[in-house]
């Protein structure tokens, strides 16, 4: 009945003295400091001091973790509650003891702060608090820097941003005052990747020697202007709909990778679009959407430059406009081109014309290294994807694969860049 295990006189299971002393040993104790900091890196920071009571082995090990995640969520029992003003306050004092009590000595590899400025009149106070927190982090030596706000924006003080470790920096709701992309070209020369998420953008001028990865997602200016983008180090730039900005690239001669979404530039003209494009001669990988005003275009040999490089070419519905306008100029220009992914309109399956077009006078194109053509749409517009389908078929192009996809079919992900915000 029982399998034969023994038994007590009064019927007890008996267990053995060798599993009585592995029951009461602490393994997790047991193994090194780094590992144990490893564990704890993936907690938030008033997890972490709470391991303190653990045991002995625990007692001061939060005080050298190497990755603090700081979030003002921690201290409130609902969403609500933290944005009340004692809440805020025992947050502040909660990190300023936090950092107080770290080992001076400890390198802080990453600092991550989640915060929020409730109260706009109180601005400069909050942001001053939060410039304080990260000018110690960077003064013990983080390579990565991540501020995320929550209502109403954090005004940095870029006269902070002095470290020969600091690598990258992710920014949510921050403004960046004039100087800021000076400071970080003087004071960070280690700085490869930088992420800005609607972020307003005082400088006028971007520019690094440094950066690799520039990633700027509904970032704003104060007023129309154009901006110029300057990074000869620069193999990755995203920059999905910005406001009040015209993209002016000027040295950027390493890009591989281009993501460009255009929305709602109210300026935004044929001789931009062409600035824009003859700066991403070079890349290999380019995805470029537009959903602005309605552009002329005229002079089409002028639109492209020679895409020497390109291999991987991703646009939206609108280089189907004025008879596949822009797109049969793409193509003309693309020699090496071995994959083309066409994202027709999700939520606007017929939306009105973005492109204005001359009539092309020369629309046959042969792209020898061609190989799939993926099609992306709603169901209801199959029969466009046929006919784009068909304008290759028309350019003795029969060995194309065409695939097309429906946007039902296709499970939601969020960005890349998202996932980073909040990992």
């Amino acid at each position: 009945m029982n399998g034969g295990c023994p038994r007590g006189k009064r019927g007890r299971v008996r267990a053995s003295p060798h599993a009585t002393a592995t029951a009461g040993s602490d393994f997790l104790s047991a193994l090194p400091e780094g590992i144990l900091h490893h564990i704890m890196s993936f907690l938030n920071a008033r997890q972490v001091i709470q391991t303190c009571v653990l045991s002995w082995r625990w007692r001061d090990l939060w005080r050298s973790v190497p990755r603090i995640n700081a979030n003002y969520g921690e201290l409130s029992m609902s969403p609500i509650a933290a944005f009340t003003p004692d809440n805020e306050a025992a947050f502040k004092r909660f990190v300023n003891r936090l950092l107080e009590h770290c080992d001076p000595a400890a390198v802080i590899h990453t600092f991550n702060l989640r915060y929020t400025i409730s109260n706009p009149n109180n601005r400069d106070n909050d942001s001053a608090d939060a410039n304080r927190w990260i000018s110690q982090a960077l003064q013990n030596q983080a390579s990565f820097l991540k501020i995320i706000v929550d209502a109403h924006e954090l005004h940095l003080d870029h006269t902070v941003f002095t470290s020969c470790y600091l690598g990258r920096i992710t920014l949510k709701n921050v403004f960046l005052d004039q100087g800021f992309f000076q400071q970080l070209e003087i004071g960070c020369p280690l700085l490869q990747d930088l992420l800005l998420y609607d972020c307003i953008i005082g400088d006028d001028e971007i520019s690094s020697e440094t950066l690799n990865v520039l990633t700027m997602y509904g970032c704003q200016f104060p007023t129309l202007q154009e901006s110029c983008i300057s990074a000869p180090n620069l193999t990755s730039l995203i920059m999905h709909q910005p406001e009040n900005f015209v993209p002016v690239l000027d040295d950027v001669a390493s890009l591989v990778t281009a993501t460009v979404d255009l929305f709602p530039l109210i300026e935004f003209c044929a001789y931009d679009m062409r600035q824009l494009l003859w700066s991403l001669s070079g890349v290999r990988n380019l995805d470029l959407d537009y959903y602005a005003c309605k552009m002329t275009i005229k002079n089409n040999p002028q639109l492209c430059p020679k895409f020497i490089n390109l291999v991987d070419l991703t646009l939206g519905q609108w280089c189907l406009d004025s008879d596949f306008y822009v797109l049969i100029i793409f193509l003309q220009s693309s020699p090496k081109l071995e994959k083309l992914t066409l994202k027709l309109e999700k939520y606007y399956p017929h939306p009105y014309e973005h492109i204005i077009g001359d009539e092309l006078t020369e629309r046959s194109f042969t792209c020898e290294h061609l190989k799939i053509v993926e099609i992306i749409c709603m169901e209801d517009d199959e029969p466009l994807a046929k006919i784009v389908e068909g304008l290759f078929v028309d350019n003795g192009m029969n060995s194309v694969r065409f695939d097309i996809k429906y946007w039902s079919q296709i499970p939601f992900q969020l960005p890349a860049f998202y996932r980073e915000l909040y990992n």
